[in-house]
């Protein structure tokens, strides 16, 4: 147990890990805050064989900084871009190219995993809708019970370059008056997002309904929201939410690609008569042209024949 504990001891933090890992002046390293965080939650379980999906893979340098800090760790990342060439051949990493939202793509890289993930972070679009469509699969389909959430850089939401991002303001800090019943605050982007977190955590104790949600605790710190997951049962997922069997979603799948591309074929029929109507009607002309000059032979030639034609 001494040898252990010292083995646990002498591994290096995550902070130390990062200054290897991280290129100088790397736009994408994870802020020293969010790092103590991590080591908080990773507390006492770094030797376990966890299972860890990341969305947002970018050099690739957190998914190294996962695999050094947790060594028994099934570590997934994904990304839109191509992998990075660092990540080749690595053991524990698994890379999906894929959206965020892609619910395929995210239910295959639970099973490379193996199964849930005790842990999943989201360092990816920091775009409002792309973040809730990722959280609104991942949280109750492939996140363990009493698992964690993180969502990084939720501040986005704040910085009007992003194209759901509003400029920060202050609250209305005067509304503090008797006859007021709604208390405005910023919901643009992933900010929006966040603060609708703590609705489904009050469900089951206003309307007796657990949510589909089953979220334990929220802890919001500056630009990262942790989302812990309870250990009791979800309740039913909302109609709208509701995935049908795989053969059907295949289904409609492929009917949805058969009608785009009946739509493009029609497209490019439509095209086809146009230019076909536009080449008659150059041809009625170039013919109106070598016409018109032989009308006076055709009137000798009635005359000399007798004939109409």
């Amino acid at each position: 147990m001494e040898a252990s504990n010292r083995t646990i001891a002498a591994a290096p933090s995550l902070s130390e890990l990062a200054e290897r890992l991280y290129a100088p002046g790397e736009f994408t390293r994870k802020a020293s805050s969010y790092l103590a965080e991590y080591e908080r939650i990773f507390a006492g379980r770094r030797h376990e064989k966890l299972r860890i999906l990341e969305l947002g893979v970018s050099s690739g340098a957190s998914m190294m900084l996962w695999r050094d800090y947790l060594p028994h760790a099934t570590i997934v990342g994904l990304d839109i871009d191509p992998m990075p060439d660092v990540l080749a051949g690595l053991d524990r990493i698994h890379i999906l190219r894929a959206s965020q939202d892609d619910i395929a793509a995210l239910d295959q890289a639970m099973a490379l995993a193996g199964g849930p993930f005790d842990v999943i972070v989201d360092d990816a679009s920091h775009l409002g809708y792309l973040t809730k469509r990722s959280f609104l699969h991942l949280f109750p389909h492939c996140l363990k019970p009493g698992g964690t959430y993180v969502i990084e850089d939720f501040g986005t939401g704040f910085m009007p370059e992003y194209p759901d991002g509003q400029e920060y303001r202050d609250p209305p800090w005067n509304d503090a008056e008797p006859d007021a019943t709604v208390f405005a605050s910023h919901q643009h982007g992933m900010v929006g997002v966040v603060k609708q977190l703590a609705d489904p955590m009050m469900q089951q104790l206003i309307t007796g309904q657990r949510s589909f949600l089953a979220i334990e605790r929220l802890t919001i710190l500056a630009n990262l929201a942790i989302v812990q997951k309870s250990m009791e049962p979800a309740g039913p997922m909302p109609p709208a939410l509701v995935r049908p069997p795989p053969r059907v979603e295949a289904i409609e799948r492929e009917l949805r690609l058969l009608t785009r591309r009946v739509a493009e074929q029609e497209e490019a029929v439509a095209a086809e008569i146009a230019l076909l109507h536009d080449r008659v009607a150059e041809l009625e002309v170039v013919l109106g042209n070598v016409v018109a000059p032989l009308q006076p032979f055709r009137r000798i030639w009635r005359g000399l024949t007798g004939k109409s034609a």
